[in-house]
């Protein structure tokens, strides 16, 4: 065992060092503000990270479809300027969220028109490559890779002192001293347990699983394609249609397949099922799309994408310790608001420094991301919820209300631009659930709902569950 940088008497005393586990999305973000306030910014990642925009093995959802909303955008260009131009330039495609891309709900199409709401469409390998250049410019923050945390050093007066970390694959391990630890070493962080280890509490944990699956392919889009759209997407409607899919241009001319399956009905793995499977979604416009074109990966299954919330803002835990982004809050990667979700939280995180240094930061900063990230914790864990009841029966009163009351909101934004554009504002994270609220759509939305259940004998069409548009 070795300190690092210091003997480990000395490992307390570094309080101008803050260290984040996990080079992920959130990691990177958590790195470029806490070098506004601290002297060294350690980044500790298990991988050996690659040179360019490549998957790799720490994060398991790599391959698959990543969609930034468009707050989540804006927090990048204000932390990264500049951030949405480096991306134009690289060849990721622009799409105005209504004019450039086919919704289709189990209520009908969403309208065609320019919105103004708008997403850079790019790969996760590419928006993470570039987040990591652009922090390797700074002179506070270091990479520290190819190192696995296993645990957290005790400090005293209620803080802790660092990590210990070893090389993968190794035996013996170093510490690592700092004034502040943050993990956001995603949604398979031990932090539960490694607070255990020194006599703090684990979170309390709220667990939401709609047993939703996923399956990813890339495409070459085919040479003189004369679509009229960017991206597709096929939303499942509750509880019959559990079926749907998102088909989305991204950088260096190549489409993005995604099928989603609910409740257990996973789309497959091999070739003619994953074709057979996007033939049997409402619509047939992914199929179309996809039969004609030229694969260029294998199909890439995902299924671990149950809702996690750790409570970190109850438990006692040490002050300058945190669970930022998937650590704390870990999003249904289908409804696309993670990245977004860890922008949120890097931003809490800045307000919560803001010169007031780590002393009862930890309480601070769990309970303003909590409040950052509600929105997304509401719209991904809210649907799953609704998926996990398998009917109307199972639900509540409330819930069963609201589904109803939602399926009215669907029907109208098919029927009004004005309804559409609010509705992919919420999505994006613009605007609050509450403004569908408002008596503009509310009341008309159930008039809808009160006209769609009063026929008797009315075969009823399958209600939206909310699910999403865009894989994370």
């Amino acid at each position: 065992m070795r300190a690092f940088g210091k003997k480990r008497t000395e490992v307390p005393d570094i309080v101008e060092r803050a260290v984040v586990v996990g080079a992920g999305i959130g990691g990177l973000l958590a790195g470029r503000v806490l070098a506004e306030s601290f002297g060294e910014v350690f980044l500790v990642e298990r991988d050996v990270l690659p040179e360019g925009p490549d998957a790799r093995k720490g994060v398991p959802q790599g391959r698959h479809l990543h969609s930034l909303a468009t707050r989540g955008s804006r927090i990048l260009e204000e932390l990264f300027p500049g951030f949405d131009a480096e991306l134009a330039a690289a060849g990721c495609p622009l799409l105005d969220q209504a004019a450039d891309a086919v919704t289709e709900l189990p209520a009908g199409r969403l309208p065609r028109f320019r919105s103004g709401i708008t997403m850079r469409a790019a790969s996760r390998g590419l928006i993470e490559e570039r987040i990591r250049r652009r922090l390797e410019r700074l002179p506070n923050v270091r990479f520290i890779e190819g190192r696995e945390v296993i645990g957290l050093l005790a400090g005293e007066e209620g803080r802790v002192a660092g990590v210990r970390a070893r090389l993968r694959g190794a035996g013996d391990h170093e510490e690592i001293g700092a004034g502040l630890v943050v993990d956001a070493s995603g949604q398979g962080s031990r932090a539960p347990r490694w607070l255990e280890e020194i006599g703090y509490e684990a979170p309390r944990e709220t667990v939401v699983d709609a047993r939703l699956g996923y399956a990813t392919r890339w495409y070459r889009v085919p040479e003189g394609f004369s679509g009229d759209w960017k991206g597709l997407a096929v939303v499942p409607g509750w509880p019959e249609g559990s079926r749907g899919g998102t088909l989305r241009e991204v950088e260096g001319g190549l489409w993005t397949a995604v099928l989603i399956g609910l409740g257990g009905d996973y789309p497959p793995t091999d070739e003619a099922g994953f074709l057979e499977f996007a033939r049997s979604l409402p619509s047939p416009a992914i199929h179309d799309a996809i039969s004609r074109a030229e694969p260029v990966s294998p199909v890439y299954g995902y299924r671990r994408t149950a809702n996690r919330r750790r409570h970190y803002e109850e438990a006692r835990i040490p002050e300058n310790f945190l669970a930022l982004g998937d650590s704390a809050c870990y999003l249904n990667p289908s409804y696309g608001q993670g990245m977004s979700a860890a922008a949120l939280s890097a931003l809490a995180l800045r307000e919560c420094l803001d010169g007031r240094g780590v002393r009862g930061l930890a309480r601070r900063f769990h309970r303003r991301q909590r409040r950052a990230v509600a929105p997304c914790w509401t719209a991904s864990a809210g649907s799953d919820a609704q998926w996990s009841a398998r009917s109307p029966e199972g639900l509540s009163l409330p819930r069963r209300a609201l589904h109803h009351l939602s399926g009215g909101v669907m029907r109208l934004a098919v029927e009004r631009e004005d309804v559409a554009a609010r509705l992919l504002a919420v999505k994006n994270l613009l605007e609050p659930p509450s403004s569908l609220a408002r008596p503009g759509v509310l009341l008309p939305a159930l008039r809808r709902v009160l006209a769609w259940r009063a026929p008797v004998g009315r075969a009823r069409s399958t209600e939206p569950a909310g699910a999403s548009q865009g894989i994370e």
